[in-house]
């Protein structure tokens, strides 16, 4: 009755069972993050020294709001 019970179950031999129990399981792979690059920091630039057109076309080239209105004290303002 026993071994009706077994294949009614389906449970396999007591050594097929270690078997399974004891394989070796696969080891889940660890995911490798990367870590972002430290941002670069800006030469030191003279602002004072630059004309107000420069000033305008260094803003634009780093995506720092600026219009042509703006009078050169204060682009050197915002660019620092």
């Amino acid at each position: 009755m026993i071994k009706w019970l077994k294949s009614i179950l389906c449970y396999g031999s007591v050594p097929e069972v270690i078997e399974t129990v004891m394989a070796p399981q696969p080891t889940p792979k660890t995911k490798t993050v990367k870590k972002a690059a430290p941002k670069k920091k800006a030469p030191k630039v003279d602002f004072d020294s630059m004309k107000k057109n420069e000033l305008l076309a260094y803003a634009k080239k780093n995506g720092i709001k600026a219009n042509a209105s703006m009078n050169k004290a204060a682009l050197v303002k915002i660019l620092k």
